[in-house]
């Protein structure tokens, strides 16, 4: 009686080799390959937000970057002998603006072609090349202690790790051949899934966003805990109510309603410590992204109408939406293709294309015929 022949199954080299463990878990979270649509829409997002904000310097860049300007050659001289710069408001660092010397046309168009490059970026124009150029002008921009901002670390995060991405994206798989290699692919509509392959490099972009933000996150909430207003629940008390704008009038009026206005800024001040002290524990999970989301939101709007910080709602929900899943991407894309008006647009763009296609067909079977 012959005995059933018992095999054990082959692995092949790259299976027998896969990393396990923490080890896999490691190389899957930085190195798998992503559909690149999340990168282009953190572009056109971070694109429009540094736009405005370049944008609102606009008339006044030689008052505000020039050496001739509020932080003038001098100033820099006398900071740079202070005994701590660490306590100036922005590094005394590097900036193209000090290549214009005193020149006021010079800084004036510099600021202006910075202004064109962010805008190119922005469209996805020659990507490899226009990222590059607007972290340059970004970096440019930020270095002046005369207009320090703190949002300025957010954009400088932001444009840093997309230039990152383009200039990797494309450049081993392929999908991009001679002049492509140089500057970089267009993807101006961000509308529905890529048509590009997926890419490790679009994926370690995001990762080094979605990481970074974190940290970002969690040590600010870290220094909130170092002040006592934090700790007893009265830090948007100020903010809201100015020491040297608040009208004793308005003080008095609030009196009868003192305990529901000192318990709900309480709660809005703890509720804000928690959401960033917890945010890598839900960051990452697709079913939490409302609280996500929503946070960063809210954040919007408080940072905006609490300590009138414009720029720097917008970039922290930009930070958030890089936490979505290529599958979450497709959704929203797909939302807003369903959209009347982008829906005509779409749609008149593509008839072309399929009309282009209905005569090749024709071609090709007039040629095989």
């Amino acid at each position: 009686m012959n005995k059933p022949r018992i095999t054990t199954p082959q692995l092949r080299p790259s299976e027998a080799t896969a990393p396990t463990g923490l080890w896999a878990a490691w190389v899957r979270f930085w190195f798998t390959p992503t559909d690149p649509t999340g990168l282009h829409a953190l572009r056109l997002l971070t694109g429009l937000l540094v736009l405005t904000w370049l944008l609102g310097f606009a008339g006044q860049e030689n008052a505000l970057f020039g050496l001739r300007g509020w932080f003038d050659t001098q100033a820099y001289k006398d900071a740079s002998r202070l005994p701590n710069t660490a306590n100036m408001p922005a590094p005394i660092t590097w900036s193209l603006v000090y290549l214009c010397g005193e020149d006021e046309n010079l800084v004036t168009a510099l600021y202006w072609s910075s202004v064109l490059v962010v805008a190119l970026f922005t469209l996805g124009v020659a990507t490899r090349i226009t990222s590059v150029m607007t972290w340059l002008a970004v970096a440019s921009f930020t270095a002046n202690p005369a207009i320090s901002y703190d949002g300025d670390v957010l954009l400088l995060m932001l444009t840093f790790y997309l230039m990152i991405g383009y200039v990797l994206l494309g450049w081993w798989h392929g999908d991009l051949k001679g002049m492509g290699r140089l500057i970089g692919g267009s993807k101006c509509l961000i509308l529905g899934p890529s048509d590009k392959p997926p890419s490790v490099a679009a994926n370690v972009a995001v990762r080094l966003i979605q990481v970074h933000f974190a940290i970002i996150v969690v040590v600010s909430a870290l220094h909130k805990l170092q002040s006592g207003d934090w700790w007893s629940g009265t830090a948007l008390w100020y903010p809201l109510f100015p020491p040297f704008q608040t009208k004793l009038a308005e003080i008095r009026e609030m009196a009868p309603r003192r305990d529901f206005y000192l318990v709900a800024l309480s709660l809005a001040t703890y509720a804000a410590l928690l959401w960033q002290l917890a945010f890598p524990f839900f960051a990452w999970r697709p079913r939490w992204r409302i609280v996500l989301l929503g946070g960063a939101v809210v954040g919007w709007i408080g940072t905006a109408f609490v300590y009138k910080l414009p720029i720097f709602g917008p970039a922290y929900l930009i930070g958030a939406l890089s936490y979505l899943t290529e599958d979450e991407w497709r959704f929203l894309t797909g939302w807003l293709r369903r959209l009347p008006i982008l829906e005509r647009i779409m749609g008149s763009r593509q008839a072309p294309s399929a009309e282009m296609e209905a005569r090749r067909s024709v071609k090709s079977a007039v040629t095989t015929g």
